[in-house]
């Protein structure tokens, strides 16, 4: 009896070892159970959970919601080798918060498309009636109505004290509200958008009076009004990326000149491996495709005018970028690409 049981323990030992260096050879698939959602967007929600602690993971378990709505999307319609990827909400409280936290006028929607385009996980926003990154074709798709902080987006958009800054009165009596807040929300877990503040100054200018779409007329970049506006992004710049260099104990300092050129897959790799979120959990496809279709944001604006700072106002703002390197300098982390950027000096007179 008992050299049966040896031979019959023998015998499966024997088929596991068979099977499983089958698997790794490729010659036998384990079947894979599919549902009415594609392939892309399964994947989307294993990525989801790739990089969770396993605290986090033990805590949500019992929280996730089963009837959940993932509001699929499709971002390159359109385009056969790309239009079968999918972008979808996470489970309900299936997520750590992340915030992506940037000055206004620096980007944030556009990375926020390059982010659930690489991902198939959707980005949310704690500003109310923020649409979603992609418009889609069915308007229950506009905006995610589900609680900001739900715990189903990679994460969220939160330009905190420095949202509507117009005078620097205005964001230091803003900034009470949220002295705590990269600890209380976040635990500490963040990305750093930054954006040349001497782009960023016309962008929020353009956002305040004319909305994400259209431009301020040129007398809106002068005068009284202007100057205040200036100060109070300098200042306000400056300190909001300090106060987040400084706490953030997850997460790093990203940079949006370094979507526009060769650096972007680097960029958006050193993002999510901030995030735990590793380079071996993307889709190559996936980074192809946005790749080719990253420069196609509905919300960017078509045409973009040029403006020269006078020469008080470049000083203010350089010191703000030389105050923010520092502080990059003392975590280690890399530094703002200077050499890419756009003073508004005024253009050469040509003879």
């Amino acid at each position: 009896m008992l050299i049966e049981k040896r031979r019959w323990f023998v015998r499966v030992i024997t088929c596991t070892v068979i099977s499983v260096s089958l698997l790794g050879l490729g010659i036998f698939k384990a079947p894979i159970k599919q549902n009415n959602s594609s392939v892309s967007s399964q994947l989307g929600v294993k990525n989801a959970i790739a990089f969770i602690s396993n605290d986090e993971k033990q805590s949500n378990i019992s929280s996730i919601d089963a009837s959940y709505n993932p509001r699929i999307t499709y971002p390159w319609r359109g385009d056969p080798s790309c239009q079968h990827f999918t972008i979808q909400m996470a489970q309900r409280n299936s997520l750590p918060k992340w915030a992506l936290t940037s000055f206004p006028g620096s980007g944030v929607t556009w990375l926020r498309q390059m982010i659930e385009s690489l991902t198939g996980i959707y980005t949310g926003s704690i500003h109310k009636g923020d649409p979603l990154p992609f418009r889609d074709h069915n308007e229950d798709n506009m905006g995610i109505t589900d609680d900001p902080f739900c715990g189903c987006t990679i994460i969220d958009k939160d330009h905190e004290a420095t949202e509507g800054v117009y005078k620097r009165k205005f964001y230091l009596q803003r900034l009470k509200d949220y002295s705590n807040i990269i600890n209380t929300t976040y635990n500490y877990r963040g990305i750093l958008l930054l954006r040349n503040p001497m782009d960023v100054v016309f962008a929020h200018q353009n956002h305040l009076l004319v909305g994400k779409f259209n431009e301020a007329p040129e007398d809106a970049f002068r005068g009284p009004i202007w100057d205040e506006l200036v100060d109070a992004v300098a200042f306000a710049w400056a300190d909001h990326a300090i106060r987040w260099i400084k706490q953030m104990k997850q997460g790093t300092a990203i940079f949006y000149e370094n979507f526009l050129g060769d650096n972007a897959q680097h960029e958006l790799e050193r993002l999510l491996n901030a995030m735990n979120f590793k380079p071996q959990h993307l889709d190559p496809e996936r980074m192809r495709c946005l790749l080719i279709h990253r420069n196609q944001s509905e919300y960017k604006r078509s045409n973009k005018t040029r403006f020269v700072l006078e020469e008080g106002h470049r000083q203010k703002l350089l010191q703000s970028i030389h105050t923010v390197q520092r502080s990059l300098r003392q975590r280690k982390w890399p530094q703002l690409p200077v050499s890419l950027y756009d003073m508004h000096f005024p253009p050469e007179e040509k003879f």
